[in-house]
């Protein structure tokens, strides 16, 4: 039988349950059959728990109430406002509502039926060939220009990708291995699909930053998409394209309403 994984669920989320049958309960905090669902992730799941025995039964809300006993007992220390927890729950919460917010904001991006089959007439050998490539990540145009120029100039590329690219990459020399469509972000993959056996790309910005790509060869993939397959990748980098583009813009904009400042010789003087 599947184990419950549960995550920590502050009691307020449990005491304002939506109505149902109460399945346990410590103090006045319920556990109802939806807070359940919500925890296995829906009713799809419960089947997977293996719950078929009033014994089954008992196990899973046995841990449930273990659970909720150190719960209550770890908020009655007060250890949730000690500075290292409270730092910790405050990142937790941070990053659940930056992802919720941008989920909001890009959620409605759509691309219709036409405009990914007329994607795919162009690039649609793409979506058969695997490319093995290697880049050297810029954080602004003017250093990828030089690194650029470098390059053209003849100096080695994994020399220049470990002196310069910003990337995870720049210790081997650049090289991302081998890549196929929807591996990146659109922009980077149409660059890569553009560039001749051995041939440097000019400079492709993407949200990461500015590259400088190199295509060192290429290949049938072992196994090729389908037309539907293919179809169903071009429109989901198609919608990821119009997100980066929304989510920049709003980066943009909010550039524009507040006051930003920045002191990268400062984090140096600390490393």
């Amino acid at each position: 039988m599947k184990k419950l994984a549960y995550l920590i669920i502050p009691v307020a989320f449990l005491s304002g349950s939506a109505a149902g049958d109460v399945l346990a309960s410590v103090n006045s905090t319920e556990l109802t059959w939806d807070d359940l669902l919500g925890m296995v992730g829906g009713p799809g799941e419960i089947s997977n728990y293996g719950i078929t025995t009033e014994a089954a039964a008992a196990e899973i809300l046995e841990s449930w109430i273990r659970e909720q006993l150190i719960l209550t007992a770890a908020e009655d220390s007060g250890i949730a406002t000690r500075p290292d927890v409270a730092a910790v729950i405050e990142q937790t919460v941070n990053q659940i509502v930056l992802e919720a917010y941008i989920t909001d904001i890009l959620d409605d991006v759509e691309v219709s039926l036409l405009e990914v089959e007329n994607y795919v007439d162009v690039w649609g050998e793409t979506y058969t060939l695997q490319y093995n490539v290697r880049h050297i990540l810029l954080p602004d145009h003017i250093l990828a220009s030089s690194v650029l120029a470098r390059l053209n100039s003849g100096e080695d590329f994994a020399t220049l990708a470990g002196q310069f690219s910003v990337g995870p990459s720049a210790s081997s020399g650049g090289a991302l291995g081998w890549m196929t469509r929807g591996m990146a972000s659109p922009d980077f993959m149409e660059a890569v699909c553009q560039l001749s056996t051995g041939e440097i790309s000019g400079i492709v910005e993407t949200p990461m930053g500015f590259h400088v790509i190199q295509l060192m060869e290429k290949a049938p993939m072992a196994t090729p998409l389908s037309p539907d397959e293919a179809e169903e990748l071009a429109s989901m980098e198609l919608v990821s394209a119009r997100q980066e583009v929304l989510l920049v813009e709003m980066l943009d904009g909010l550039r524009e309403e507040h006051v930003v400042n920045m002191w990268p010789e400062r984090l140096l003087n600390h490393i």
